[in-house]
């Protein structure tokens, strides 16, 4: 089984309204308050927990909610504007498949990283990151529960910065290819961005229609496609943006490899860790 399973999970917050164990099958039919506010039923997947983000860290997520689309727009609208003037639109063409691919790369190269390295405890990354990821392992419909804001927040807080950068790169150089670089960063960036919320979609239980035909033509991901990284040995499907990419990256086992350049230069896996300590604590009489 995967690290991240037998990661034991901080789950130390408010539950509301959730019933005691005992009560369970009595209750099954209950519902819980949601960290939106909302009723949902207590159905499997769903753990009735209320997220908490700090002050300083929800300013940041709803500040940077509210830029990005604005960064966005404008690096779109001056790359266009930039290749339109040197003759160079075709190459948008190539920009938008190819920020959907690098984007469920970059996408499942986090989520690999987040299951696979650090822990919940690790400065930064751990509650930002690996935690969210190893608890909706353990819960994966209160993805479902989430606001908007809570689900892109954290990738816009990272994304706006690159955006900047990237507008100011355009001001001041005239070049038709970091143009075209800029319009497929800025691509990617919205892939990447909204992979959560193409993330929430495959698990919801009733997707709307608009939704459902998105994930029949694979422009996003697909919930069967999905249920695979669910499926043990869990080590499998990590793009979650529109899991193109997946099927090539398990054939060649490029997680694997990758894990085996990082234990040569010294960077063990959480399970490595775990199995090391194991034999420590209980050598063999």
């Amino acid at each position: 089984m995967s690290a991240l399973l037998q990661d034991p999970v901080d789950l130390e917050k408010e539950r509301l309204g959730s019933p005691p164990p005992a009560q369970n099958d009595q209750l099954a039919g209950a519902v819980v308050l949601m960290p939106d506010g909302s009723l949902a039923s207590s159905s499997p997947g769903y753990s009735g927990i209320a997220e908490h983000s700090t002050p300083a860290h929800a300013f940041l997520e709803h500040s940077t909610s509210i830029l990005f689309p604005v960064l966005f727009g404008t690096n779109v609208y001056f790359s266009f504007d930039r290749l339109y003037e040197l003759k160079l639109l075709w190459l948008a063409a190539l920009a938008i498949p190819l920020a959907f691919v690098l984007g469920d790369f970059v996408g499942g190269l986090v989520h690999w990283a987040a299951d696979t390295y650090f822990s919940e405890d690790t400065p930064v990354v751990g509650p930002a990151l690996v935690k969210p990821f190893r608890q909706h392992h353990i819960f994966p419909r209160d993805i479902c529960t989430h606001t908007l804001v809570s689900i892109v927040g954290n990738v816009c807080i990272l994304a706006v910065p690159v955006l900047a950068l990237c507008l100011f790169l355009l001001w001041v150089s005239q070049h038709g290819l970091l143009a075209f670089a800029i319009l497929g960063t800025s691509l990617m960036a919205a892939a990447t961005v909204a992979t959560n919320v193409f993330h929430k979609w495959a698990h919801q239980e009733r997707p709307s229609a608009g939704v459902r035909w998105l994930q029949r033509l694979r422009l996003v991901l697909e919930p069967r496609h999905h249920q695979l990284h669910h499926t043990e040995p869990f080590e499998r499907h990590y793009c979650i943006t529109n899991g193109w990419l997946n099927p090539l990256l398990n054939k060649i086992r490029f997680f694997r490899k990758l894990e085996a350049i990082l234990r040569f230069l010294g960077i063990e896996t959480n399970a490595s860790k775990r199995l090391a300590k194991n034999s420590c604590d209980n050598p063999r009489m």
